[in-house]
């Protein structure tokens, strides 16, 4: 599984970037940002912005790496949840990637 081969690092950046394709398929004036381990915290910010609208989230390096390891699309799942309790709207996708998620 891609999950459990890659190094933590590399796998945010991964879902980040599948986080933020989905964002575009539904409006290409999302921006989606992951910060990094900032002032040696040992955590991950991200941040998605849309017209005037901003969706922060921070998440612990060691809680990612559990997400990881649980299932494939764990960390997906929590960060969509985690967006979505913050005020971003989660639309309908012609896609399988949000059932993957269960979201």
């Amino acid at each position: 599984m891609m999950a459990k081969a890659m190094e933590t690092d590399q796998f945010m950046k991964h879902v980040v970037t599948t986080i933020n394709r989905q964002l575009k398929l539904w409006n290409d004036g999302y921006e989606i940002s992951l910060l990094q381990d900032l002032l040696g915290q040992n955590f991950y910010k991200i941040v998605v912005k849309i017209e005037d609208k901003v969706f922060q989230i921070n998440l612990q390096c060691t809680d990612v790496e559990h997400l990881q390891a649980k299932w494939p699309y764990a960390l997906d799942q929590h960060i969509w949840r985690r967006l979505a309790n913050k005020g971003l709207v989660i639309e309908t996708s012609n896609g399988n990637y949000l059932k993957y998620c269960a979201i």
